[in-house]
């Protein structure tokens, strides 16, 4: 369904349609209410949809390419803390165990919540 960002808070606004099958938007959050009712208001609202759409799949691109570099830096500093629990515990084994269980549920936690993100703007 097409959508415009709110210019005042910036949420996706699906696009309704009226009884006179005209194009408007309201943004719950704002209460901001846009009706577009001339022809040329009409078609440049189409061309701007379109242009919108256009840039919705670099977007999409860039986010897998910032969950790969997520991903390396989240290894990256599992190796490390690796290392340092190693040198400062006595119990290095249990110790360390424990520490990467904990340091990868909370990589995880972050990567799902930069996923959410990253879905829930896309689809707005």
């Amino acid at each position: 369904m097409p959508a415009i960002p709110c210019f005042l808070c910036g949420k996706q606004l699906k696009r309704r349609i009226d009884k006179n099958r005209k194009p408007y938007f309201i943004c719950d959050p704002c209460g901001t209410q846009i009706f577009i009712r001339r022809p040329q208001g009409i078609e440049n609202l189409s061309e701007l949809i379109a242009t919108l759409k256009g840039r919705d799949l670099p977007f999409r691109e860039h986010t897998h390419t910032l969950y790969k570099i997520q991903a390396v830096l989240a290894e990256k500093e599992i190796k490390t803390l690796d290392r340092e629990v190693g040198l400062l515990s006595r119990d290095k084994d249990k110790d360390r165990k424990r520490t990467r269980e904990l340091l990868q549920l909370r990589i995880k936690t972050l990567l799902t919540q930069l996923k959410t993100i990253a879905q829930r703007d896309a689809h707005i």
